[in-house]
């Protein structure tokens, strides 16, 4: 068993670096627009629908990190959240609706903010089935306007199965998704089937315990819908 364990997180640990690569090399050349008006950005606390309490903040960091490569100068986060309190007593993404992006933006000192809301950020392992979710939907918003310029949103799944069975629950649990949100997709980026129960299930526990020890929770999920969600938004004027 711990022999399994320990190939599984060797294995996890070769996967993660082979993501990375492979994210940076397909990221596709941008250049700048100058006439973007939006200039500087905050990336807002998310709207938490999950039970997971420190997810929003993980998914938004992961975003924030990608603002620069936009051309956007965006403001520390840290920066944000203790204007935030201070000014307006907000902490938590459910309470942005108490003010205007206007507000934010006078009060941040940005000419556009991101709104975030993240819908799923969980695992399930029953060892017959095993599946690893992420979905969220951002919007940026001009702040002299209160205009929405860009929003988009996508759902990752990656799936471990023993044998055919947990296709068929996959399956099932799709046509569930679909019928309940179909405000936002969902795409699988892998499907796999393993021979055992057991394997399955030790594969995805090491997983699990890998991330948990990294503190990067989904980690690929994490990435992959960050970098759909990415390349969707305008590119800003650069400095």
């Amino acid at each position: 068993m711990k022999n399994n364990i320990r190939r599984y997180i060797l294995l996890f640990i070769a996967l993660i670096i082979g993501v990375s690569l492979s994210a940076c090399a397909v990221m596709p050349v941008k250049q700048a627009n100058p006439n973007n008006p939006i200039r500087t950005v905050a990336v807002l606390p998310m709207l938490n629908q999950t039970n997971d309490v420190e997810a929003p903040q993980y998914v938004r960091t992961e975003l924030d990190k990608q603002m620069p490569l936009n051309f956007y100068s965006n403001k520390p986060v840290k920066d944000i959240d203790q204007l935030l309190k201070d000014q307006m007593g907000v902490t938590l993404g459910a309470q942005l609706d108490m003010t205007t992006p206007q507000k934010l933006g006078e009060l941040l000192g940005v000419d556009g903010v991101i709104y975030g809301t993240l819908m799923n950020f969980d695992t399930q392992m029953t060892g017959v089935y095993n599946v690893r979710r992420v979905r969220a939907k951002f919007k940026m918003v001009n702040t002299k306007t209160g205009e929405t310029v860009w929003q988009n949103g996508i759902g990752i799944k990656s799936e471990t199965s023993a044998g055919g069975i947990g296709s068929v629950l996959s399956l099932a649990s799709g046509i569930k998704e679909a019928v309940q949100k179909e405000e936002i997709p969902w795409v699988t980026i892998e499907s796999e089937s393993k021979e055992g129960i057991g394997e399955a299930f030790v594969g995805a526990l090491a997983q699990k315990l890998v991330e948990k020890a990294l503190k990067t929770p989904l980690a690929r999920e994490t990435k992959e819908m960050i970098n759909r969600v990415i390349v969707t938004i305008p590119v800003g004027p650069g400095r």
